[in-house]
């Protein structure tokens, strides 16, 4: 007879098997789903599972290689989110390559790839959202193979030797927001160029090619572009008439055109760029900034890039206007005084600036007073004999980093209160370089660094008795209240 016990035992037992078995059938169905292929069917690629799919790597496969093994990709039904492709002989990127895969992100590098065939992307239409071909073979844009990919947010052609842009190159590319051309040859880019795109584009980078002059009629149908780079490129001048009416010009928030041939800023050079926030212009030969070159970008202008230029002194007049402005760098000029009015009109809102490397040989007294808001100061590399406290008091409260090295310091008691603010003040977390930051004379001083010199050592040859006496003291005694306070 069959008690209810034997039946509750036979009961738990069915329900672990069925448990069991579930688990069994759960964990097959997962490594059916997110499984890489046995590594002989896939040779020479490798593969790892990740969240999304399938991050698979092949490098220096031959081309039937990389077709047998991507087949078997395929024959999985999964999704490849990553296809990383690299140093492949493949001169023509074949049609029949990716067949039956579903490729998210597919990256191409020095395969000297130098054609890419009209259907070699057909099965990835609304699949494939960025495409890396850089650092291959490409003398044209494979216009005819991109067209298919509706759904390409970003498309990356650096390193090619692409030299033109033709009409209607991107035709069909209605999703993307990315496109870098970054080092390739590209000296003419047609007025249609960017016709068919899509009005979405938002970021290209132009940079390192050989254009002449920012192409602004070819750029005139990208109303929603942001960021434009046009940097080591060989544009010698900036016309405010060739950008007027541009919709870009409305819509741009960062324009770099550093390291490229030009010599001067003209009037309204910016005038159409009404919400310009960056503006890079390092590294060309700017000698001469009209007094209403920035005219129009008042209100927007937040970071200037104006190093490595030839400008002979702080282009105040031309700044003046410019009351947003954060970011000021002037490095590697030939800038050599700080006159009392450098920075009066634009002062107040500057948090960094950056006066390395130039030949400054004198700061004029209340010229850093405006700067009321200054957190970091670079004016290393310079040729500034003292630093009055009188000039850089105003500064002391907002520092957070300050950088004087590499300067023909005269060490006297003038200089007290920089060795004080260092180690007894705010000035030990904020001065970089400390013991780089030393003196030239006298030539018993000559490169010891200004905190190591010992406190009774320093003296004035041109300071009166009073100041020779008292001037140290109450810094070191200020110093001592503030910390106390602090």
């Amino acid at each position: 007879m069959v008690t209810t016990l034997d039946l509750k035992t036979v009961f738990h037992k069915v329900l672990r098997v069925f448990l069991c078995l579930s688990l069994l059938l759960r964990l097959y169905s997962c490594s059916l789903r997110y499984g890489c292929p046995a590594r002989p069917l896939i040779k020479p690629c490798s593969c790892q599972e990740i969240t999304k799919g399938l991050d698979v790597s092949c490098e220096g496969a031959r081309l039937e290689q990389l077709r047998e093994a991507l087949e078997n990709f395929g024959q999985t039904g999964q999704i490849v989110w990553y296809l990383k492709m690299r140093k492949n002989q493949m001169t023509t990127f074949p049609s029949f390559l990716l067949d039956g895969l579903d490729v998210r992100h597919l990256v191409a590098h020095h395969c000297n790839i130098t054609s890419i065939d009209d259907s070699a992307f057909v099965g990835l239409t609304d699949l494939l959202e960025s495409l890396d071909l850089s650092q291959n073979g490409l003398h044209e844009i494979p216009s005819k193979g991109l067209e298919p990919l509706s759904a390409l947010i970003s498309l990356n052609l650096n390193y090619n030797l692409i030299e033109t842009i033709r009409a209607g190159a991107f035709k069909g590319l209605i999703s993307l927001l990315r496109l870098s051309m970054y080092g390739n040859k590209i000296k003419t880019i047609d007025v249609m160029a960017f016709t068919g795109i899509g009005g979405n584009l938002t970021r290209i980078n132009l940079g390192g090619n050989l254009l002449p002059a920012i192409p602004s009629k070819s750029l005139q149908n990208l109303k929603a572009l942001q960021r434009l780079q046009l940097h080591e490129n060989k544009i010698s001048s900036i016309n405010a008439d060739e950008l007027d009416g541009i919709p870009l010009a409305h819509s741009l928030d960062v324009l770099n055109l550093a390291i490229n041939l030009l010599e001067e800023l003209n009037e309204n050079a910016f005038s159409n760029f009404e919400a310009l926030n960056s503006l890079d212009l390092e590294g060309n030969h700017i000698s001469r900034i009209h007094i209403n070159a920035f005219q129009g970008i008042e209100e927007s202008l937040e970071w200037l890039k104006l190093g490595e230029n030839r400008l002979e002194g702080i282009p105040s007049a031309a700044l003046r206007n410019l009351t947003k402005l954060r970011q000021l760098d002037l490095r590697g000029n030939n800038i050599s005084l700080i006159a009392k009015h450098s920075f009066k009109e634009f002062g107040n809102n500057l948090k960094f600036i950056y006066l390395q490397k130039n030949n400054i040989e004198n700061i004029e007294s209340e010229a850093l007073d405006s700067l009321e808001s200054l957190e970091w100061f670079y004016i290393h590399t310079n040729k500034l004999k003292s630093m009055p406290y009188r000039i850089f008091s105003p500064l002391l409260d907002s520092l957070s980093v300050f950088d004087a090295h590499d300067n023909p310091f005269v060490c006297d008691c003038g200089i007290t209160w920089f060795r004080e603010w260092v180690l007894k003040g705010r000035g030990s977390n904020i001065v970089s370089l400390p013991k780089e930051t030393k003196c030239l004379s006298p030539k018993r001083l000559e490169k010891t660094p200004i905190i190591e010199i010992p406190y009774d050592v320093l003296s004035c040859t041109n300071a009166s008795p009073t100041d020779q006496t008292y001037l140290p003291t109450m810094l070191s005694i200020c110093f001592f209240f503030t910390s106390i306070i602090r």
